[in-house]
């Protein structure tokens, strides 16, 4: 449908007609002028309707109480569709309620398909192994049992067609079952296969054979992802539902799973997990609007860390809700409201906290004045408006300090009797990130003494951890120095206003408060969001994944009275997004480096998915030249911006290592004569329909695309240069989310020898390598 649309003319006009007819259908109104003249007989019950003087189809299946929606296209597309689909069945398996389709021959067999060769494994089992089944369970001649055993992917059109005549001595019912089961592995549909498998047994029947069993089962969340139930929307909605410019829509369905989470009452706070692509947002944008229904004229504030996320979930929400409800809603990234707070207390207690630890430290004098001299005005801020610093900028100053270098050089001796590779300052950076997020200013010196560091692999004795802590007040009188602030800084300068929280004017606090991927924030940033809202009962709702969890900071939701016993724990491990391939080859490494980070201490639950029913070609791992990553990149989404192929919106190219390949490099990569444009991922993505989105891996999360191709997946650039060995496993899992970003495609390259995350996956890729191309 989306296709016809974005072909416009006729194609346009083909979409609106079939539109119509799908209202009428629902509203069994009389539609008989709409029939083709010609009925058809590949399909059992299929009806096909004109949707443009005889120039394209709409091909549906009937059973007792509905209509199932097949295809839409010209008439040539759908003459060769249904051509393909000869024999296609909609079954129902009366024990799972599980509604599958599968391809059941009873007369002329369709055409011998190709081989998807996106799918294709080294490993090449022959077809019938992969399904499980023995074919002298329904063959009995011994030839024909070795050749049935032996077709596999390398198994030619000719050999098949010999086996066809082969089979022509055997039962028909059997020689059909082989056939298909054959013709559904060598497409890649190895559910479809097992579903022709318990359609032979008698285990699913065609929906046209039962009744009752079809109307429970289409409402019945199994069937969520497969079907979508189109009733009750007018015909003004259908076209918004099938709009190229629309795909918040679909963003924005829920399946019943999560529609009971979006719908419950929570009479504590609650804490929503789920796997990768479970609708985790999708379920908090829908709360969001049925709390401002349930609370009219009250604040719902929903909070996020990522700005860009922030956006989306904005604009998801303008899109779901009225005006009345849309102004009942206020929608911030974690540093504007923390900001706020900030800028409401002040920051003088924060600071005098840091003046008393000036005192004790060798630089006492200077640290002390840059503390006095503090304009509570511009004390929080990213950058600085006059001179365009940025706090990456203010690092490197920090760390081209004459005091700060020789501190460094004893931190880095240190470290090099673990890790000759680890980058000293990437390592400290990160554990004064571990450090502010899970001690106050307050108890600083004993907190961090006493601190385990869970999920740090190297360790230190109580002399690093104060080296550590003189770099780090050095650290926070550089902000303090260029009035810049970082958020967990923000998080600190609250701290000492942890019980007035509650005390907060109206305009500042949330009658509810849902926050999205909470596993970005730490104990800290929790503490102090738990006393915001002003109500109980539906007050503090989560959602979030710990497999996501890639930043290093403390985050213990039993600390801040979020632990099992004290809160509401809801789950959704169905996969909502990606093919079976993508999250089957990601999942490698959310289990492998999931383990890896919970041995060093990390609080990581990876939860086991239900898989898709939807296959697509498994994620591929493409070799390139040094230097060709990003033009090979830049030339595949080329050929997929191809007419009716893809959109510009729904592809992002991502780096793995944005230390040796930039977002900025890439976009400055784009061909002169790239048919669209190139820009930084923002919340607005979708809205840009001519733009194609580039990214990091750590900004992706959240977002959704129907492509994704990542650069920088090579040996030498991921894991990250002067990364730390043991705790490699992040990055492992910012890859991870960066896969499972993609619904339908994925495609990972690689210079030289590959990554050994990517070798992690050997099993659930499809390698490309520079010999094989060539």
């Amino acid at each position: 449908m989306i296709r016809l649309r974005h072909r416009g003319g006729a194609s346009q006009r083909a979409f609106d007609e079939a539109c119509r007819i799908i209202k009428c259908l629902e509203l069994e109104a009389d539609v008989t002028n709409k029939l083709t003249k010609h009925g058809e007989s590949r399909i059992d019950h299929c009806i096909k309707y004109d949707i443009s003087n005889d120039h394209h189809r709409l091909v549906t299946v009937h059973s007792n109480h509905f209509i199932y929606l097949l295809f839409v296209g010209s008439h040539d597309e759908t003459e060769k569709w249904l051509d393909r689909n000869r024999g296609f069945t909609v079954t129902c398996n009366p024990k799972t309620r599980r509604i599958a389709i599968t391809h059941v021959t009873r007369e002329e067999p369709r055409a011998i398909p190709k081989v998807d060769m996106g799918k294709l494994t080294e490993a090449n089992k022959p077809y019938l192994e992969r399904i499980g089944v023995d074919p002298t369970e329904y063959v009995s001649q011994r030839l024909l049992v070795r050749a049935l055993s032996g077709v596999d992917d390398e198994t030619s059109d000719e050999e098949l067609a010999i086996l066809i005549e082969d089979l022509s001595d055997v039962d028909k019912t059997i020689a059909n079952l082989m056939l298909d089961l054959i013709f559904e592995v060598r497409e890649g549909n190895l559910d479809s296969a097992k579903t022709r498998l318990e359609q032979h047994h008698a285990e699913a029947v065609a929906i046209q054979d039962a009744e009752e069993l079809e109307q429970a089962a289409v409402s019945d969340v199994t069937n969520s992802e497969s079907l979508m139930n189109l009733t009750g929307l007018d015909e003004e909605q259908l076209k918004d539902l099938f709009s190229p410019g629309k795909f918040h829509k679909w963003m924005l369905f829920l399946n019943p799973e999560q529609k009971r989470v979006a719908e419950a009452d929570y009479d504590r706070p609650t804490v929503l997990t789920g796997v990768s692509g479970s609708g985790k947002t999708c379920v908090l944008v829908h709360r969001a609007r049925n709390l401002a229904r349930k609370y009219p004229g009250e604040r719902i504030g929903v909070i996020t860390l990522s700005r860009s996320l922030t956006r989306l979930i904005d604009n998801l929400i303008t899109q779901l809700c009225t005006p009345e409800e849309r102004a009942n809603i206020h929608v911030m990234a974690f540093y504007d409201y923390f900001t706020t707070l900030v800028d409401h207390f002040g920051p003088e207690a924060e600071l005098a906290q840091l003046r008393e630890l000036a005192e004790q430290h060798d630089e006492r004098d200077e640290i002390v004045r840059v503390i006095d001299r503090v304009d509570p005005k511009t004390y929080a801020r990213e950058f600085a408006v006059r001179s365009g610093e940025t706090l990456a900028d203010t690092w490197e100053l920090y760390c081209d300090q004459d005091s700060v270098r020789t501190l460094l050089t004893y931190f880095r001796d240190h470290l090099y009797k673990y890790d000759d590779w680890v980058d000293s300052r990437k390592y400290l950076r990160d554990e004064f990130s571990l450090v502010r997020s899970a001690v106050p200013t307050s108890n600083r010196v004993n907190g961090y003494m006493e601190l385990e560091r869970h999920g740090r692999a190297i360790r230190f004795t109580d002399a690093v951890k104060k080296r550590v802590l003189d770099l780090l007040l050095l650290w926070e009188e550089t902000m303090l120095h260029g009035g810049m602030l970082d958020e967990l800084g923000l998080t600190l300068a609250l701290v000492p206003h942890l019980t007035e929280l509650k005390t907060l004017p109206p305009e500042m606090r949330f009658r509810c408060l849902l926050i999205d991927e909470y596993q970005d924030l730490s104990t800290r940033d929790l503490a102090l969001l738990r006393l915001i809202p002003t109500a109980g009962e539906n007050g503090f709702f989560l959602t979030g994944d710990t497999v996501q969890r890639v930043m290093v900071k403390d985050l213990r939701l039993g600390a801040v009275g979020l632990d099992i016993i004290s809160s509401t724990r809801e789950r959704i491990l169905k996969n909502y997004r990606n093919s079976r391939q993508i999250l089957e080859a990601a999942s490698y490494l959310a289990n492998i480096y999931g383990r890896e980070a919970k041995e060093l201490g990390e609080d990581i639950e990876v939860l086991d998915p239900e898989l898709a029913v939807r296959e697509t070609s498994y994620p591929v791992a493409e070799q390139c030249r040094p230097g060709d990553e990003v033009a090979r990149a830049w030339e595949y989404a080329r050929e997929c911006l191809q007419p009716d192929t893809a959109v510009p919106w729904s592809i992002c190219i991502v780096t793995a290592s944005p230390e040796e390949i930039s977002p900025a490099d890439i976009i400055a990569a784009c061909p002169a004569d790239f048919p669209v444009k190139a820009g930084q991922i923002t919340g607005d993505y979708v809205e840009k329909k001519d733009t194609l989105s580039v990214a990091s891996m750590a900004d992706v999360k959240g977002f959704e695309f129907s492509l994704v191709l990542i650069v920088g997946c090579g040996e030498g650039t991921l894991p990250s240069k002067g990364s730390c060995e043991r705790e490699s496993w992040r990055e492992a899992l910012r890859l991870y989310v960066a896969m499972t970003r993609a619904r339908d495609e994925v495609r990972l390259f690689y210079a030289g020898a590959p990554s050994k995350f990517l070798t992690a996956m050997n099993k659930g890729l499809y390698w490309q390598e520079l010999a094989a191309k060539n």
